[in-house]
């Protein structure tokens, strides 16, 4: 509802307005202040921004945005003027992480800030987003006649030839989910690990054409690019002997404020190239994987079929006899008697085993057609598990107006990558997702 009434707002003239001409600022470089609107609700501060020309364009992506809590500072003054909204400018926050994207380098860009009404005698003020950080847009002691009027600029105009690409990120139950805006179109991302038939980066893209006509979405305009082997350098915030202000540093490549101390170590990575798939390629090789996965269980269904009509059992036997005997002689010679006793025992152990082999064709039968029904399964399994990726892989396809497409792409996995990018073009434009 605040960007309905603001809108409002913006196109209804207003009798309580005065324009001004900025006389003095000091901002970080290449940020420019054109005009200042001190409207009856509001006070409209009107910006214009470029790019560097430099080397550093190749290195990383070139964004910009502005935080939620970025306020205005009147001296003499305890007051925040609060930010309220912004046009043609993201604002980023803790829940939803939003910024500007470019490019080129050498790309211009504008857009206005909406702040809470500046008192009527105000002449100077500062625009601060966090003094904690020396790459945030804090902008000191803008300076401005009251007396001195100039023609008010009408914001749609002034934006007119600087569209927004913005890129985003929020949480979906611990997801981050990406998207870029541009021209009437919404391209969303999640990128996720997928351990199938290989081991591959599966990044689900949707597009949604809020155009007025259609447009094409072509796998062939699918590239991505790896990156690896970080190289960690120690940056050093600027001295104020380097630097009047440490907070008017270059800003060419923002960071997450929330994250950055003021002395940070800058990642350096190396990029290469990546294997990305196309439908038949992932196709031919899922169709390759599952013939072996096939081949070794219809050996293994085979094994145990041959050999399920066949039963044997083995019968273990000992036993063990005693015998005991004895004997008694008597005699008489000579008169003189005598007598013997003899006393004997013998013992007999025995082993042995016995191994009966049985086969049953019922068994053989019913394991037989176990094997096959398994191996049906099976098949009919890797069946659908193909149809599913036929369904879901991105292919060539017309996107009518209010309509949205959605699939998925495999990157190949790379234990050396420590980031990926990946881009899509669109009707010419390249709309690219950072993981």
């Amino acid at each position: 509802m605040r960007y309905f009434i603001f809108s409002i707002l913006l196109t209804v003239p207003f009798l309580a307005s005065a324009q001004h001409k900025p006389m003095t600022y000091e901002a970080p470089p290449r940020m420019n202040i054109s005009q200042i609107d001190n409207r009856e609700y509001s006070t409209l501060v009107f910006f214009d921004y470029t790019v560097p020309e430099d080397s550093t364009w190749n290195q990383s992506h070139q964004w910009i945005n502005f935080g939620n809590k970025t306020y205005i500072a009147v001296p003499g003054s305890q007051k925040k003027y609060k930010m309220l909204s912004t046009v043609n400018m993201p604002i980023d926050s803790e829940a939803e992480h939003k910024m500007m994207l470019f490019d080129r380098p050498g790309q211009r860009h504008q857009f206005v800030l909406e702040f809470e009404k500046l008192p009527e005698d105000c002449s100077s003020f500062d625009i601060v987003e966090d003094l904690t950080h020396p790459q945030a847009f804090n902008i000191r002691n803008v300076s401005f006649n009251p007396t001195d009027s100039v023609p008010s600029v009408n914001v749609d105009d002034f934006i007119a030839d600087y569209p927004l690409k913005e890129y985003g990120q929020y949480y979906v139950n611990g997801t981050v989910v990406s998207y870029v805006k541009y021209n009437g179109i919404i391209v969303n991302s999640v990128a996720n690990f997928l351990d199938q038939y290989g081991k591959y980066v599966c990044i689900n893209i949707s597009v949604q054409n809020f155009r007025d006509r259609s447009i094409l979405f072509n796998p062939a305009n699918l590239s991505a690019i790896g990156y690896r082997n970080p190289k960690k350098k120690q940056v050093k915030t600027k001295s104020s002997k380097e630097l009047d202000d440490p907070i008017y540093a270059d800003r060419s490549v923002r960071r997450n404020k929330k994250d950055a101390p003021s002395e940070y170590d800058e990642t350096i990575t190396i990029p290469f190239e990546v294997e990305l798939l196309s439908y038949d390629e992932y196709d031919r090789i899922v169709r390759k994987k599952q013939q072996w996965q096939s081949f070794w269980a219809a050996l293994g269904e085979g094994l145990a079929a041959a050999n399920a009509g066949y039963s044997s059992s083995t019968t273990t036997y000992s036993g063990s006899s005693r015998t005991n005997a004895n004997a008694h002689a008597y005699s008489n010679v000579g008169g003189v008697y005598g007598y013997a006793n003899a006393y004997g025992s013998s013992y007999t152990t025995a082993y042995g085993q016995s191994h009966t082999t049985n086969y049953n064709g019922l068994a053989a039968y019913a394991a037989n057609q176990q094997a096959t029904a398994n191996m049906a399964e099976l098949s009919y399994s890797q069946n659908q598990i193909r149809q599913q990726i036929g369904d879901g892989y991105v292919k060539m396809h017309t996107i009518p107006a209010e309509t949205e497409y959605s699939g998925f792409f495999n990157v190949k996995y790379n234990k050396k990558m420590q980031g990926l990018t990946y881009t899509i073009v669109i009707d010419g434009e390249p709309y690219t997702f950072y993981s």
